[in-house]
């Protein structure tokens, strides 16, 4: 195994302070393989072996081994998954002589996750819980459940389709994106049971509080998304707002991705529905590249 060179003065102390305190440091993982490593025996002894390894570059230039057996409670076939990803780790062990520092990634979820419990035991008990919002790591979807899985604080919690936002999300395998971070609220929890239900829905903003803004205004700028013989029109507005939209007979049937200007109609917020008049073609009717498509995106 490469060794790099000595470390300063400055990187030892913060290494051994962080090791000392059980400090959480961040780092990326850099690549993943096989490298000979001291390991500790079942009976306490330590020995070199050959195992798999993610290589992890901390702050500061100093890089850290974290063996497989320390990067989840879960066991992975291989670690090629987690290279490139930014990790949170426990300095586990420094061989000072070797220049070695070894991390678990399994140990700071640990203690991320004791502090999570007492945080939502806390924030319940007080009445904030549902005022209170969390950063997560999407880790995946079940297409049976469509249960969608988000990593939090070292905590595996779960969230159902119609929690992932308004309206109905009918293919969750085309807005799932593993690694992906978002920010959701606590639903429910059972400490007892480690069940967290959390939801993203509710750490937004409902789009139909746009609608309210701008229900008295002579146009508001939309995309065409839909243009379904039975169906009708639909459009997607700010906040992906997706309503049905209406066209008079003096214009010409749009078709999707066509820019246009509308004015709110009517508004159901009891069962949340509206619809919407298309009232003209701003960028004309010629199928073009939009350029601020990125407003609807």
């Amino acid at each position: 195994m490469a060794i790099r060179d000595k470390w300063e003065q400055e990187e030892l102390e913060l290494l051994t302070r962080a090791r000392r305190n059980s400090e959480i440091v961040k780092g990326i993982v850099r690549t993943v393989g096989f490298r000979k490593m001291p390991v500790e025996t079942e009976n306490g002894r330590i020995e070199t072996k050959e195992i798999e390894v993610a290589i992890i570059n901390l702050a500061g230039g100093v890089t850290a081994y974290c063996p497989a057996s320390e990067i989840s409670e879960r066991e992975f076939k291989s670690l090629t998954g987690f290279a490139g990803t930014m990790q949170e780790v426990i300095i586990d062990r420094l061989d000072i002589e070797s220049q070695i520092a070894i991390v678990s990634v399994k140990k700071a979820d640990k203690l991320k996750a004791e502090s999570f419990w007492s945080e939502l035991d806390y924030l319940q008990k007080k009445g904030e819980l549902q005022d209170h919002t969390f950063e997560g790591v999407v880790t995946g979807y079940n297409a049976e459940t469509n249960n969608i899985f988000v990593r939090i604080s070292g905590v595996d919690t779960f969230m159902s389709r119609a929690d992932w936002d308004y309206g109905f999300v009918p293919n969750l395998s085309e807005v799932i994106d593993r690694g992906e971070r978002i920010t959701v609220k606590v639903r429910r929890f059972d400490i007892e049971q480690k069940l967290v239900q959390v939801s993203r829905k509710a750490a937004k903003e409902d789009p139909f509080n746009y609608l309210k803004e701008c229900e008295n205004d002579k146009a508001v700028v939309a995309r065409v998304t839909e243009v379904h013989p039975i169906h009708g029109i639909f459009v997607k507005m700010a906040n992906n707002l997706e309503v049905k939209a209406m066209k008079p007979r003096s214009l010409p049937e749009p078709i999707v991705d066509d820019i246009v200007s509308v004015r709110v109609h009517s508004i159901d917020y009891k069962n949340r529905r509206a619809k919407v008049v298309i009232i003209d073609y701003p960028q004309g009717k010629k199928k073009r590249k939009d350029v601020a498509g990125f407003l609807f995106e």
